[in-house]
């Protein structure tokens, strides 16, 4: 069988789930590690544990739209590293458990899609993980990347791309 939906999505945001957890890991290792949490690339962004709240929640939210159930709303309780990996790996579990071929299936099938607070849209799963979950969830581990090179981290592109590749 050649690339699937599954390959393009469910495989592809475990990675990133993954890189995301490597980069706040090496981060974790540094002596001002608690003041990281707080951190910010600008002072109107969301600190570093919104992205990972953020990065987590698209996640949800994708694997709920292709296997066919409403997505988990994550509380944004997360205050400690430890409540970062807790959150990760959470989403990581039900990423490992959705079924192949039922996102596959949920490719085509068009429902409503929230667009801001007050618009929806119809469109298909495969639209909505391509054009709003995928490219939210790339931005936020992207943003949590640059808010801790910005903060000093000894991070390189080998950690961002770890989660990628086995």
């Amino acid at each position: 069988m050649g690339h699937t939906l599954y390959d393009g999505t469910i495989a592809v945001v475990q990675g990133i789930l993954n890189s995301l957890s490597h980069i706040l890991h090496q981060a974790e290792q540094r002596p001002d590690a608690s003041t990281l949490l707080e951190a910010r690339l600008y002072e109107d962004m969301y600190p570093l544990t919104d992205q990972v709240r953020l990065a987590t929640q698209f996640s949800e939210n994708l694997v709920a739209r292709l296997t066919g159930r409403e997505p988990v709303t994550f509380e944004g309780n997360l205050t400690t590293f430890a409540k970062c990996y807790e959150r990760i790996e959470t989403v990581l579990k039900v990423l490992n458990e959705a079924d192949k071929n039922v996102v596959n299936q949920h490719g085509d099938i068009v429902g409503t899609t929230k667009i801001g607070p007050e618009k929806t849209v119809e469109m298909s799963g495969a639209t909505y993980v391509h054009s709003i979950a995928l490219p939210n969830i790339f931005f936020h581990l992207a943003t949590a990347y640059g808010i801790l090179r910005k903060e000093g981290v000894p991070l390189s592109k080998r950690d961002y791309y770890v989660g990628f590749f086995p």
